[in-house]
């Protein structure tokens, strides 16, 4: 895969994927937005990948959208983002590790993570309402995060730093900075010790169950749990239950 804005790695059964535009502080251009996309649907598809580590090389995670991109004219929201719409069909888990700004669109992609360690030096901010711009995904912030929260964030374009983000569950560790990799790997190692059918199943379940009514998740648990207790994965740990060991897990 050809790439110069995102780096991607496989290490195993984790892929490094990390933001690589550090002069510009990772902001995020077309190009990066096409790349990260096409990363996101081969980690889908790697059978091998059972989890993702999201970072960002130089000062900063993101400091969001690159606006040097924008030409005058009416705008239209066309919703054409491929790394978003790729990471919505990304059921394998992905950690962010965070450090630095992480501002407007890259703060967008990282709630998109499942699990969230920061370094003790991470600040969120949303700053579009400054210069006369509405959050694109506005809309889904109170469903990751209280309304109010999300209200210090949208409409008062509050910084957050490491620490209110903890406390507000933003994010579920800080760390110091030199520590920020190893967090997140060893949250990686310990995803890769389980069941990668049952893990998907569940993020599955997560992602589809979000927006729809007790019915409809209902419906989705009955599939996705019928799909993992018939899966080897099930039988093998039902035998290393009885032998109280270790899985060697066969991912089907």
């Amino acid at each position: 895969m050809d790439l110069e804005t995102v780096e991607y790695e496989k290490k195993g059964a984790i892929a490094y994927v990390t933001l690589n535009r550090p002069d510009k502080l990772n902001a995020m251009n077309t190009q990066m937005h096409e790349e990260l996309g096409a990363v996101w649907e081969d980690f889908s598809e790697d059978a091998d990948l059972r989890v993702a580590i999201l970072s960002g090389n130089g000062k900063c995670f993101s400091a969001g959208a690159d606006l040097t991109e924008r030409t005058p004219g009416r705008y239209k929201y066309t919703g054409d983002f491929p790394d978003i719409s790729q990471t919505r069909n990304v059921f394998k888990p992905i950690i962010a590790a965070l450090h630095g700004h992480v501002v407007g669109y890259g703060m967008w992609i990282s709630l998109d993570a499942d699990i969230r360690i920061a370094a003790d030096d991470t600040s969120f901010w949303l700053p579009e309402p400054q210069w006369g711009i509405a959050t694109i995904p506005a809309a889904w912030f109170p469903r990751i995060m209280p309304w109010a929260i999300a209200s210090e964030l949208l409409l008062m374009a509050e910084r957050v730093d490491a620490a209110r983000a903890y406390q507000v569950g933003l994010v579920n560790k800080v760390v110091g900075r030199d520590e920020l990799m190893a967090a997140a790997e060893k949250a990686a190692h310990r995803i890769c010790e389980l069941s990668p059918v049952a893990v998907q199943g569940m993020k599955e379940s997560m992602v589809r169950g979000t927006t729809l009514d007790y019915n409809a998740v209902d419906q989705i648990t009955d599939w996705v749990q019928t799909r993992v207790m018939n899966s080897e994965d099930r039988s093998e740990g039902a035998k290393a239950f009885a032998r109280r060991s270790k899985v060697d897990w066969p991912g089907r």
